[in-house]
């Protein structure tokens, strides 16, 4: 049977076999010079390294290229496959330039050059932006294979526009990532085609990322000086479709707020993904507005606004309606893996052992539910016992059943494993403050640190020890341990 008439998945399946081993065997890395003379520079020597590992829409380019040789059939499989996934980034603005073929098979010849050649060039920054725009509207049908945009470093006016472009001219487009920049200039109609629900043109939106970054001062003036209305809250924006929702990164220029998050959870009713991680502009109180908003569906919650300390994380924020974060956390019925910040907690959030909780847990939290700053020690230390037996509970009620749970708790700056019964810190003022007698000996190694369980960011760093929860708990009653 001639190859043509196959079934087209297997036809499918052998080409794609065809490519991955193909990249398997091709170029990954390309070439640079070191020290490439300016203009009128002379007598400047050159060193040939190899500058890095190739970028992986660029591997699977060479990797098709004889398969695009072939016919016409072929070559429209290899378009596909390369379109699929698009990654944008943002050009530094200049290079130094080698002599290096564009034909990347032909990479074992240019080892053997003595002498290589280079000069300092300038290209625009927003070059491929602008071509993938042109191409996009040039030909549409290479464009309805898109199911991925990534854009990276693109910040302007000039590139939300280029990126509002291509997204429209990517109907089946099912995973985005865009600065949030795209946010604030884009319009009520943008975010419609955006989303693409109800349009009666391919598929809605799956996956949604907004990342945030602090601006250079021009561009934020230019921002700040933008005064286009808020798309969210134009009716026709609809965040139904939407399974996946990621904000990340601070900015200090008109950042994601409890307010914007508010209006996406009128409609953001079926997100099975919620991750806000590194973002101190939005509180829990917003957060639990898209929680409740998708209530029945939501299986993956991340919320960190860590600092650029680490370990130690900023506030996460307070409800002023007094509502009780455990109760609401412990009735999300699809609910599997968690990692939240919030202010208080307390033996309720692990009361529950029907939970579906899998995987490793991770609660950050500020006090205890019920307690106040002029709280004992002793009452203190008694409340957080209670709530770390009960993650112990919850833990084995879950073994029973064959799913592992993992926990950990972060609180007064410490990380608790419940399971193994381990507290995690520096323990250096308490050291002071019981006149020496604790820890004392029963300190041991600790593989955390500030950044969690990879331990210290800087060689040079010292001080984390793990003592065992009893030890803690006593030392905690006595007050030599700050809660």
């Amino acid at each position: 049977m001639p190859i043509h008439e196959l079934p087209s998945e297997i036809l499918n399946q052998i080409l794609l076999e065809a490519a991955r081993l193909n990249e398997a065997e091709g170029e990954k890395y390309t070439y640079g010079l070191s020290q490439a003379p300016l203009p009128l520079e002379r007598d400047t020597k050159l060193t040939k390294y190899v500058r890095g590992p190739l970028s992986a829409e660029s591997l699977r380019w060479d990797a098709t290229r004889s398969i695009r040789q072939v016919c016409a059939q072929w070559h429209n499989w290899a378009i596909a496959y390369n379109i699929e996934h698009v990654f944008e980034r943002r050009w530094r603005g200049s290079e130094r330039w080698a002599d290096l073929t564009l034909r990347r098979p032909s990479y074992r010849l240019y080892e053997l050059i003595q002498h290589p050649k280079g000069i300092a060039v300038y290209r625009d920054p927003y070059l491929n932006l602008k071509q993938t725009d042109s191409l996009f509207n040039l030909l549409p049908e290479i464009s309805q294979h898109v199911r991925r945009l990534w854009f990276n470093g693109f910040y302007a006016a000039e590139t939300d526009r280029f990126i509002l472009s291509i997204i429209s001219n990517c109907p089946n487009l099912e995973l985005l990532s865009v600065p949030w920049t795209v946010l604030r200039r884009g319009s009520a109609d943008d975010w419609v085609d955006l989303l693409n629900v109800n349009t009666g043109v391919g598929k809605p939106l799956y996956s949604l990322e907004i990342q945030g970054i602090c601006l250079p001062s021009e561009q934020a003036k230019q921002l700040e000086d933008d005064c286009s209305p808020n798309p969210l809250e134009d009716p026709r924006v609809d965040f139904s479709s939407l399974r996946r929702l990621k904000i990340f990164g601070n900015t200090m220029h008109k950042p994601v707020s409890d307010e914007d998050l508010t209006m996406i959870a009128k409609t953001a009713t079926n997100l099975q993904c919620l991750d806000l991680t590194n973002i101190s502009t939005v509180s829990v109180a917003g957060l639990l507005n898209l929680v409740k908003a998708s209530r029945y569906t939501l299986e993956v919650l991340e919320h960190s606004p860590r600092s650029s300390d680490g370990f130690y994380h900023p506030y996460p924020g307070n409800l002023s309606s007094g509502e009780h974060i455990c109760d609401l956390l412990t009735s999300l019925p699809r609910m599997r893996d968690i990692s939240i910040s919030i202010p208080t907690m307390c033996p309720s959030l692990f009361a529950n052992h029907n939970v579906p909780w899998t995987g490793d847990g991770q609660i950050r939290f500020t006090d205890i539910c019920g307690l106040n700053p002029s709280t004992p020690p002793a009452v203190r230390a008694e409340h957080l016992s209670h709530v770390l037996q009960a993650a112990r509970s919850l833990i084995a009620a879950r073994s029973r059943v064959r799913h592992q749970l993992r926990m950990e708790l972060f609180f007064a700056g410490c990380i608790f494993e419940p399971e193994k019964r381990l507290v995690h810190g520096d323990f250096s003022l308490a050291e002071l403050s019981s006149g020496g007698q604790w820890p004392g000996d029963v300190r041991e190694a600790s593989s955390k640190g500030p950044y969690g369980s990879s331990g210290y960011y800087g060689k040079e760093e010292e001080g984390w020890v793990a003592v065992w929860e009893h030890e803690f708990l006593a030392a905690a009653e006595k007050g030599w341990v700050a809660m």
